[in-house]
């Protein structure tokens, strides 16, 4: 078998394992937020379509995630079934060594470190922006959809609305009452018409009516009754928590533009610029991850596995893991401690890829690694104790 053929039998055992647990893991992570948005369309109305959109807007957060696991994942399965196999050492056999092999995988990890550097650095902060956007659209939408005349309408936590009458195409109402609740009182409120507002510019929804009167209780106090006629009277619908919120005013770092962060984390004392250098850096360092998992993935998946395949991808996920648990730290210790990122998150990285040369250089020497040793005794001595259960 030449070279480039296999190349291009690593690539394929890699990366079907791969796009299978991207497809898994994107859907795990997106389909629990779906749960939470079909209440959108059951309950509220809103359109399966927008549901979509903001389902879609919620991949480049999930896919900064799933690209390097599932990515580690087709490392640990593929080449460990090869090892599982002895395919890897046909090849030792054959003079190709882990060098050769790690060739066609660091390839295939500048790929992926791509695409993760494009989702975490641009797709991120555009999946936000436009998730806010589309949030605030529905949430000017849903005040008069699912509307009916006649009927006693809850879509606001703090509002029920009843109208006679409504106009399907300029959405005014006829013969109105509202109860607005809040936590000092509660007014019964009879207008002769009204309709939705929102405003653009400061992105809030508003039902104004006209001619009326509000009857106010205030609360615990059944003395305290006011009655008060009105030409026009805003009330504030509020959003429910488990449906779509209005866009708030400040920005968050994490839905900033990568290079407004650089230019927002020059300051030195802030705490919003300290905020906004853990997201700079956390998004620089996304496109690292990949190549770090080869340093790693390959010297634990051609280790034989007394465990089995298992053992490979229970050593994947402790990978993953403690990688991203480094990730949080030094994320926390920039944003809340204040400490550099160049130690934070760089000379982890630094140190980190220099452990991993050197377990990849062990492998190559073919010196077993005591950590997958010791996963594999856990692992076996875990499947003969399900056997005895499963026997008994």
């Amino acid at each position: 078998m030449s070279g480039s053929h296999i190349q291009r039998y690593l690539i394929r055992e890699i990366l079907s394992p791969t796009l299978l647990c991207l497809i898994i893991f994107t859907l795990v992570m997106v389909l629990g937020r779906a749960v939470q948005l079909a209440e959108l369309v059951i309950n509220k109305g809103v359109s399966p379509a927008d549901v979509l959109v903001l389902l879609a807007t919620l991949l480049p957060t999930s896919l900064s995630i799933s690209l390097p696991l599932a990515f580690l994942m087709g490392i640990m399965i593929g080449l460990g079934r090869m090892s599982a196999d002895s395919e890897t050492v046909a090849f030792k056999a054959a003079g190709i060594g882990l060098a050769n092999l790690a060739v066609p995988v660091f390839a295939l990890a500048v790929v992926i470190a791509l695409l993760t550097g494009f989702t975490g650095i641009w797709g991120k902060p555009w999946g936000y922006n436009v998730f806010a956007t589309k949030s605030f659209e529905i949430a000017r939408q849903k005040a008069t959809i699912g509307f009916r005349p006649r009927v006693f309408m809850n879509q606001f936590d703090n509002l029920v609305v009843y109208a006679n009458d409504i106009d399907s195409r300029s959405s005014l109402m006829q013969g109105l009452f509202v109860v607005e609740k809040k936590e000092d009182a509660t007014a019964w409120v009879f207008a002769d018409s009204g309709t939705i507002l929102s405003d653009e510019k400061n992105e809030t929804v508003v039902l104004r009516l006209q001619n009326g009167v509000i009857h106010r209780q205030k609360a615990g106090s059944a003395d305290n009754y006011q009655l008060i006629h009105f030409r026009n009277y805003d009330v504030r619908p509020e959003v429910a928590a488990a449906t779509v919120k209005e866009r708030p005013q400040k920005v968050k770092p994490k839905a900033m533009a990568t290079q407004d962060l650089w230019h927002g984390q020059s300051a030195l004392n802030s705490e919003d610029a300290k905020a906004m250098r853990a997201e700079l850096h956390l998004r620089l360092c996304s496109p690292l991850a990949p190549l770090l998992f080869v340093l790693f993935g390959l010297p634990f998946s051609i280790q034989s596995h007394r465990s089995g395949r298992s053992g490979g991808f229970v050593m994947g996920l402790i990978i993953f893991l403690g990688y991203y648990f480094i990730l949080s730290t030094a994320f926390t210790l920039t944003k809340e401690a204040g400490i550099s990122p160049l130690l934070t998150f760089w000379l982890t990285h630094l140190l980190m890829f220099a452990g991993g040369i050197f377990l990849l250089r062990q492998a190559s020497l073919e010196r077993p690694n005591p950590l997958v040793v010791q996963v594999d005794r856990i692992l076996t001595s875990l499947q003969k104790r399900m056997r005895r259960h499963v026997d008994a």
